[in-house]
């Protein structure tokens, strides 16, 4: 993963040049949200995925490309069927997901279903692990995500491209295709995009043992579909001013594979639609020492559920009937950049943001909920001299409960409504060695206050409310380095420990009754390790994470993330045009509930392909993932597909 001065050095291109990498022009810079000392330096805080990376190692959805960065753990949500992110073991209510640095998680829980967003009209993923930049707002507890998209460097641009997927038995299971175009006309310019992703099956491994909900082969509803588009339209009048318009529309739809694990109590329910649409206004003005930058937004999210009450899905549930989401998020965010010397930035954001969740079942009423959230932020970095670069930030957070409501008898009556504040800070300093080798330190206090549906979800009839929910806490400190082994050899490390405090957790009240509370501590610790380089026509790069979570609050088990996980690739450049490359994934095992009775078993996971580009910068791939036909699962009772070969080309205009 490429990295910027908190992090260590990117994984070496496979193809130089590559056809489908995109280059520093083509990044959207005003949707990148950094820390830095000028606007042609190095970040710092975070960790970046460019687009050359996530087609290297055919990462279609923003899940599976950030599942390459060290500290990450990749999950499924069993019967939402969403793919899920921890980083150094923060889950996404607690690392949000950003666009071009608008909040595009769901406003009701905080979550975001990764796989539903497609990354082929992304430039690059930035990740920021505990120390993120205070102009991101509010909830940054653990970190931040944010999807930069392309910008156009050229007169005329783009690309077309897709594939099949078909597994090992034959017939084709699934198929994708995108197309991107842009032209840079000087004055002003126009990105667009749209992708195709279609899936009717998945099949299990060969080891896979039948039961009852399964019987292996073609895994029961694992068709999903999703479609994707958006446009860009920005004026640049001059070489420091940008005014930009986006625009972005989401549909999705999904079936549950039904689980296969141990526990008899097991929920089938499907999702008709998942459609997120927004629209977005970014600028950025100078005038003397100072850049003002502008971002003003609608983003909205529509879902469906239908539960069953049995595996067959024939006969609803008596109970919970056809329910639907309609949510939407509004806000803006203004920031002054100030220059002070040439040594010195300081920045100052004000950030506003407005959450609206309405939820309904059929023939029923609809319940409404709204939150004000309000950020004032203040962050510095200062180059002392050539080796030294000190980072300050500062933020004030304010969250308003504004609207809620309970149903009580059928009709919509108000709850208690709480307000709750935070404030954070954080510093970090960086050193540069005589051999341009850096040794980085840092620290952070960050938050998270409790989403509308920790307050207020009766959680099925299992829980009381709590609208009195107080703000989550985390201190992060964090060592590293990064630096070359003569010319062809990088590598870096980091050592981190964040100690959470107040954590929102479950209280059970009675045998049938809990509820959410701010009664958890944790301590976690970790190593993250990365080492990239080549040795003539051989490329390699690996990274390891070791993670230790530690529950100071009770005996509960801590779920979704594994004590180690490997990834490591190798590629061999037979001549300028053929490239075979193969990468293998591995983890330790994980818990899946918290009393331990569910366990998915640690795994290593083979993938290969070979490559051709030919002299016009076009690019076809044939190869097979989980080569060996493993039979692992990131959740216990949710199998990952077995071994699935695949095909697909890149054609660059």
């Amino acid at each position: 993963m490429k990295q910027h001065h908190l992090g260590a050095y990117a994984l070496l291109p496979i193809f130089a040049g590559s056809a489908y990498a995109a280059s520093v022009d083509q990044v959207f810079t005003l949707g990148e949200v950094v820390v830095s000392a000028d606007a042609g330096k190095a970040t710092v805080g975070s960790t970046s995925i460019d687009s050359e990376e996530m087609r290297r190692f055919d990462t279609n959805n923003v899940g599976t490309a950030l599942n390459l960065v060290p500290g990450t753990n990749l999950t499924k949500s069993g019967a939402r069927n969403e793919l899920m992110m921890s980083v150094r073991g923060f889950d996404l209510r607690q690392v949000p997901i950003y666009a071009d640095g608008i909040p595009v998680y769901v406003p009701y829980d905080g979550y975001v279903d990764l796989s539903r967003f497609t990354t082929y009209d992304l430039s690059r993923i930035e990740v920021s692990k505990g120390f993120s930049s205070a102009l991101y707002g509010a909830n940054t507890l653990g970190g931040a995500i944010n999807l930069v998209s392309r910008r156009p460097s050229k007169p005329f641009e783009g690309e077309v491209g897709g594939g099949i997927v078909f597994g090992d038995r034959g017939g084709i299971s699934g198929q994708q295709a995108y197309a991107n175009v842009g032209t840079n006309q000087g004055m002003w310019y126009m990105q667009a995009g749209v992708s195709y992703v279609n899936q009717d099956f998945s099949l299990m491994s060969r080891d896979f043992q039948p039961v009852p909900a399964e019987d292996g082969g073609k895994r029961e509803r694992s068709n999903h579909r999703d479609r994707k588009v958006n446009v860009k339209f920005g004026l640049t009048p001059n070489a420091t001013d940008e005014y930009v318009i986006s625009y972005m529309k989401q549909e999705g739809e999904k079936s549950t594979p039904p689980y296969t694990g141990r526990l008899t109590n097991v929920r089938y329910w499907d999702w008709p639609y998942w459609d997120k649409e927004s629209v977005a206004f970014l600028s950025k003005t100078e005038f003397g020492n100072h850049t003002l930058r502008l971002r003003l937004y609608h983003d909205a999210f529509e879902n469906s559920l239908v539960q069953y009450r049995n595996a067959s899905f024939t006969q609803l549930h008596p109970t919970n009937r056809p329910s639907a989401y309609d949510d939407y998020t509004k806000g803006f965010s203004i920031q002054d950049d100030i220059r002070i010397g040439s040594s010195n930035v300081l920045k100052l954001a004000y950030n506003y943001k407005l959450d609206v969740h309405r939820e309904s079942v059929v023939g029923g009423p609809t319940q409404n909920f709204k939150d004000k959230t309000q950020t004032v932020a203040v962050e510095d970095t200062h180059e002392l001299n050539d080796r030294i670069t000190l980072v300050g930030g500062l933020s004030y957070e304010k969250r308003e409960g504004k609207t809620a409501e309970d149903l009580i008898g059928g009709v919509p009556t108000p709850f208690n409504l709480a307000n709750n504040n935070a404030l954070n800070a954080q510093a970090a300093v960086l050193y540069k060695l005589d051999s341009g080798d850096q040794v980085r330190a840092s620290v952070a206090r960050k938050s998270r206050f409790a989403t509308i549906k920790d307050r207020y979800s009766y959680r099925m009839g299992t829980a009381i409310p709590n609208p009195d929910l107080k703000a989550e806490h985390a201190n992060h400190f964090e060592l590293g380095y990064r630096g070359k082994i003569g010319s062809d050899w990088t590598w870096g490390g980091s050592l981190f420990h964040s100690r959470i405090t107040n954590m929102i957790q479950s209280n059970q009240l009675t045998p049938t009754l809990g509820q959410m509370q701010n009664i958890g501590k944790v301590y976690v610790s970790g190593i993250e390790l990365e080492m990239n380089g080549r040795i003539g026509a051989w490329e390699v790069g690996a990274n390891y994470t070791y993670l230790d979570r530690d529950n100071r609050s009770d005996n509960a088990f801590l779920t979704d993330t594994s004590r180690h996980k490997a990834f490591a690739y190798t590629a061999w450049n037979i001549t300028p045009h053929w490239c075979m490359q193969g990468s293998i994934e591995s983890s330790s095992r994980r818990y899946s509930s918290s009393d331990g009775r569910q366990v998915a078993p640690g795994f290593a996971v083979v993938n290969a392909k070979v490559s051709y580009m030919f002299s016009n910068g076009a690019t076809v791939e044939a190869g097979v993932r989980n080569l060996l036909d493993k039979n692992y699962m990131y959740t216990e009772g949710f199998p990952e597909p077995g071994r699935t070969f695949f095909t697909q080309v890149n054609v660059p205009f």
